[in-house]
């Protein structure tokens, strides 16, 4: 039996661009290459899919330089991927896709569906799932009305910290210090933080809303 085609995609456009080529580090060293020959696949922060030719290329960066596009086909009858380099174009036929990409575009259903209308198996959460799961604050929603107990919260969104006073006092009617506050569509590595007093809250606050319209405020 001849080995199967993996494809690693990693980079992404999202916050967490430098993690998910962390991890895909780990991936692509895990992976047996006894079972499967592996196609490296990163996208640059402005949304480019690359060709990496190498591990090493990964690790150090240098896959951005790559001249040889990638583009995976929705075509279900195809279910590959694009290669192309001048005025040449290679199909490589793919039979399983490790997306290891971090928050936007990566964790929240949206490459999970191009793959789900290329009909090429992954590896991670269906489309729903990743959705869900990916807003904490509609995950929260959803606990709450199942019964689950959770973390009480509070709901924050860019535009109000026009007037952060309000908010800030908004905030600490509700709560004691210390809390934690996230971007709500966003992962866990960029834009969290503790806040122990209010100058810590609205420093957080600002944080959080590079990452996302939506904040969460939680209770510690």
């Amino acid at each position: 039996m001849g080995k199967l085609q993996a494809a690693v995609i990693f980079g992404g456009q999202s916050s967490e661009h430098i993690v998910s080529c962390m991890s895909a580090v780990n991936v692509i060293e895990h992976i047996d290459r006894t079972r499967y020959d592996v196609l490296l696949v990163g996208i640059t922060e402005d949304g480019h899919w690359i060709k990496a030719e190498s591990l090493e290329d990964v690790k150090n960066g240098t896959w951005r330089d790559g001249t040889v596009s990638a583009v995976l086909l929705p075509d279900a009858t195809k279910k590959c991927i694009l290669l192309m380099d001048g005025s040449s174009v290679r199909e490589v036929r793919v039979d399983v896709v490790f997306p290891v990409l971090h928050g936007l575009y990566g964790e929240d259903g949206t490459i999970q569906g191009l793959l789900e209308l290329a009909k090429i198996p992954y590896v991670g959460c269906g489309v729903l799932s990743s959705a869900v799961a990916m807003d904490k604050l509609y995950t929260k929603i959803i606990v709450d009305d199942l019964g689950v107990r959770q973390a009480a919260y509070e709901a924050v969104y860019r535009e109000q910290l026009a007037h952060m006073e309000e908010v800030a006092e908004r905030v600490e009617k509700h709560f004691a210090y210390p809390v934690f506050i996230k971007p709500s569509n966003a992962g866990s590595s960029r834009g969290v933080t503790k806040a122990e007093d209010r100058r810590a809250l609205e420093a957080g606050l600002l944080e959080a809303a590079r990452h996302d319209r939506k904040i969460l405020v939680e209770e510690t």
